[in-house]
């Protein structure tokens, strides 16, 4: 009961300046915290934009051969072969242009499959199964996916597997560049197919997605077995993923300069696009966080010295505690009780004012480019910053008193409160 009493006793007319800051700390804290919960929820569709554009990976693809159409077998009329791109990526040279970055090599071509009720055009993907699965999605239905080192089988999509007529475990031949067919035996049978960057969709052939203008299915090899139809090591497309988006500008111009004998090789980037789409974006988050520290900063102030001034009006309350014999640590306790009260129910008050009053979702108006909906969100940062101003406004209030009870002697600080 003393000890209370020592807390919040004999507060008169101060008590409404204690019950100003708590309130100047609530408002700065509902601010602050409400700036960053849009922030956050900024950051995190920024995020996501970021994760759709992929702005880090550039494409290098050689050029779209239109010219060739394939026919079906029949007779003695030998297939013509449309690659979906001319295999004219050296992956020497393009590993020496990527300076040590992850590239996703493949070898992307056409093939018609010949059954006995006719034939279907099956775009054929050679790919690094382990690379390849950090940029692109696949669905496995059944079977199991495709290994680096895996040789003459193949993983289809349903929609392929429907119009060849096979299942797991099934064969399909496949005519290689020597003329000779490769039986590819199926070990898996996939459900969704997204692979990025995907060739166009030139030929009739199965599809997942419909009316799509890119191939949305086909069948997937490993590069050492589309290494082996093709008879070459070269590539036919590839992507880059740059370390950073940062490092793309400079990244692009090694591989620029690498290709730059080869009019059939193109290499392009998104970063530049990326960047500019979400400028606007950026630059209201900048609005934002320049708004939460001028609050922090002015309320903040304002509220250390309401919460000065209660301390100044109370030193001789402490002087005589440590008359009596208490340390002045153990003197200054009840006004360090009384500063953390204020200062966390401001706080808490303002988060909960914040999570009440901030909307679910809604649409910065001033973007530029169509990044969805901003889902502001409370996280442990933003609970951190808003507990910190309190906490520096009670110390930034109860620093002069403490100071002078320290230095001062007690005399002087009694005479001063008698006076």
């Amino acid at each position: 009961m003393m000890w209370i009493r020592l807390i919040f006793g004999g507060l008169g007319r101060r008590g409404l300046e204690a019950i100003a800051a708590a309130l100047v700390l609530a408002a700065v804290s509902m601010t602050v915290a409400a700036s960053l919960m849009v922030v956050e929820g900024a950051r995190m569709a920024l995020s996501r934009a970021e994760q759709m554009d992929r702005p880090d990976i550039i494409q290098v693809k050689s050029r779209f051969n239109r010219a060739l159409f394939e026919t079906p077998r029949s007779g003695n009329l030998p297939p013509l072969t449309l690659p979906v791109y001319e295999p004219l990526i050296d992956p020497e040279q393009l590993a020496a242009a990527a300076d040590n970055q992850t590239i996703v090599a493949r070898q992307s071509f056409l093939r018609n499959v010949v059954s006995e009720n006719g034939f279907t055009n099956i775009y054929i993907f050679g790919i690094n199964p382990d690379v390849e699965q950090q940029v692109s999605q696949f669905r496995l239905a059944r079977g199991r996916f495709i290994r680096n080192d895996d040789g003459a089988v193949v993983v289809l999509d349903h929609a392929s597997a429907h119009l060849l007529g096979i299942d797991i475990g099934g064969h399909f031949p496949v005519r290689k560049a020597d003329g000779e067919d490769l039986q590819l035996t199926v070990v898996g049978i996939l459900d969704g197919l997204a692979l990025r960057d995907a060739p166009p969709r030139t030929v009739e052939a199965p599809a997942l997605a419909a009316n799509s203008s890119f191939v949305s299915s086909g069948a997937l090899v490993s590069l050492r077995t589309s290494q082996e139809i093709f008879s070459r090591s070269t590539l036919t497309d590839s992507l880059v993923v740059a370390r950073s988006a940062a490092d793309v500008p400079e990244l692009v111009a090694n591989i620029q300069e690498q290709f730059r004998l080869e009019p059939g090789v193109f290499v392009t980037e998104r970063y530049s696009a990326f960047q500019r789409k979400v400028h606007d974006f950026v630059l209201t988050l900048a609005l934002f966080t320049t708004v939460s520290i001028c609050t922090a900063l002015l309320a903040g102030s304002f509220a250390a010295n309401l919460l000065n001034d209660i301390y100044a009006d109370r030193r001789r309350q402490y002087a005589v505690l440590n008359a009596l014999g208490f340390s002045p640590a153990l003197s200054m306790a009840p006004g360090f009780v009384l500063g953390m009260s204020i200062a966390l129910v401001g706080a808490i008050a303002g988060g909960i004012g914040a999570i009440i009053l901030v909307p679910r979702s809604f649409a910065m108006p001033s973007l530029l480019a169509d990044l969805g909906t901003v889902e502001p969100t409370m996280d442990w940062v933003a609970g951190i910053v808003v507990v910190a101003i309190a906490v520096a406004a009670f110390a930034l209030g109860i620093s002069p008193t403490a100071w002078q009870l320290n230095r001062r002697p007690v005399v002087a600080t009694l005479s001063e409160g008698a006076a």
